[in-house]
């Protein structure tokens, strides 16, 4: 994937923060510092989503954390990490610049941001097929979506970058 500094720009002082906070000064800096040149080599490795991809955000996303955690050598745990995400996605900054709503609340908002990615994989996923793969199962729910993914671009990189075990921690953040 194409590097953009953009999402540790604006992760990591969120990041540095849970992690002094939680743990001490001393952790919260390695983990930044080492944090920045995994992330780089995780995008280096990762592969190309395809450009315009309106599910490539979540990519970055996670793996500027897989990144922190790698630069943290593992000392804090998947379960901490997980912790930490959770801290930065509710920070009000965050909230502010994604405009993040809670989607349970906004159901039509995510099925149409679902359904442009439905839209985009079928024009594109031929070029770029290590992708998500979404389902629509329009008789399991009758106020909103129901869909699951039967591919996912970044379980599959996390197994085979042998870090399989920070996979719960991201999945969680689709809560």
């Amino acid at each position: 994937m194409k590097y953009k500094g953009i999402y540790w720009t604006l992760f990591a002082p969120m990041m540095k923060k849970s992690i002094a906070r939680r743990f001490d000064r001393d952790l919260a800096e390695s983990s930044i510092r080492q944090g920045k040149k995994e992330y780089r080599r995780l995008l280096a490795r990762a592969d190309d989503l395809g450009p315009g991809n309106p599910m490539a955000t979540n990519a970055y996303f996670a793996y500027v954390f897989a990144g922190a955690w790698l630069g943290s050598g593992k000392k804090i745990t998947p379960d901490d990490m997980g912790k930490i995400m959770t801290d930065v996605l509710q920070s009000r900054l965050l909230r502010t610049v994604f405009g993040m709503t809670d989607l349970n609340k906004t159901p039509k908002k995510w099925e149409r941001d679902m359904r442009k990615y439905e839209a985009w994989y079928k024009e594109h996923g031929g070029d770029h097929p290590v992708n998500w793969v979404v389902n629509f199962d329009e008789t399991r729910h009758k106020d909103g979506s129901f869909y699951y993914f039967t591919r996912c671009p970044i379980c599959e990189f996390c197994r085979r970058e042998g870090i399989s075990e920070l996979m719960p921690a991201l999945c969680a953040t689709d809560e």
